[in-house]
C-alpha cells in the first residue's frame, strides 16, 4: 500500500485556511468583526458630520441671497428686498425692487408695485429649512440667559418677512433661522447700518450659539 504523507508545510491543529488569504477561518472572522465594529464607532460621526455641513451649507445660501441683493441696491440705486416665498410646489428667496421709493412692502408686492428683479435662489433642499426647534428651550442669540421666543417666526426683520437693502448699502436689521428638523440650527443675521452678515451655529442641549 501506498504510504500517506502529510502535506508539506502544514503543522497539526492550526485548522482550516482560507486559500487565497493564507488566514485561518477564526482569524477571517476576527477581521470582519473589528472592521464591523469600527463602521459601527464611525456611523454616528459620520451623521453629525453630514448634518453640520447640510445647515452650514444652507446657511451660506441664504447669506448669499442677502450679499447679492445689498449689491444690486448699490449698483441700481434702488430698495432691494429678499423673501421667502412659494413658487408652486417649491420655495425660493426671490429679490424685489422698490417701485415707488417708499422701500419694500409685502402689499405692494402682492399689488404689483415692488417687482421681482428676476434674481432668485430656489431652495430645491428639505434636510435645512426656515424654522426654529420648538420641543426644548433655544437660547437667543443675543442673551444666551433668555429662551428664544417667537418660535413660530423663523424669518424676522423689523416685523416684516423681508430683508430690505437701501442704495447706501445699509440694511433692516434682522435674522433668519434655519433647522434641520432634529438637533441642529442656524441663525443668519443681517445688522442694520454696515449690513453685516453672520452666521451662528446651535446643538440641541448646548448653552449657547456658536460661529
Amino acid at each position: 500500500m501506498p504510504l500517506l504523507l502529510p502535506a508539506r508545510g502544514r503543522s497539526r491543529g492550526s485548522g482550516p485556511r482560507l486559500p487565497a488569504s493564507g488566514m485561518t477561518l477564526v482569524e477571517a472572522l476576527a477581521v470582519l468583526t473589528i472592521v464591523a465594529t469600527g463602521v459601527a464607532i464611525a456611523a454616528p460621526g459620520i451623521t453629525q458630520l453630514r448634518a453640520s455641513v447640510a445647515v452650514r451649507s444652507a446657511a451660506g445660501e441664504v447669506a448669499a441671497a442677502f450679499a447679492t441683493a445689498r449689491v444690486y441696491a448699490i449698483r441700481q440705486g434702488v430698495y432691494v428686498g429678499v423673501k421667502y416665498r412659494k413658487n408652486g410646489d417649491r420655495y425660493e428667496w426671490t429679490l424685489y425692487r422698490d417701485g415707488n421709493g417708499n422701500g419694500i412692502r409685502t402689499a405692494e408686492i402682492t399689488r404689483g408695485i415692488d417687482r421681482p428683479v428676476g434674481i432668485v435662489y430656489p431652495w430645491q433642499r428639505d434636510d435645512v429649512r426656515p424654522g426654529i426647534l420648538s420641543d426644548t428651550p433655544v437660547p437667543d442669540p443675543s442673551d444666551p440667559r433668555r429662551a428664544l421666543d417667537r418660535l413660530s417666526d423663523p424669518i424676522r426683520f423689523n416685523g416684516s418677512d423681508i430683508a430690505s437693502f437701501s442704495p447706501v448699502g445699509e440694511s433692516t436689521p434682522g435674522s433668519v433661522y434655519l433647522w434641520d428638523g432634529h438637533d441642529r440650527m442656524a441663525v443668519v443675521r443681517v445688522y442694520g447700518r454696515s449690513a453685516k452678515i453672520r452666521t451662528l451655529f446651535y446643538r440641541r442641549g448646548e448653552a449657547a450659539w456658536k460661529p
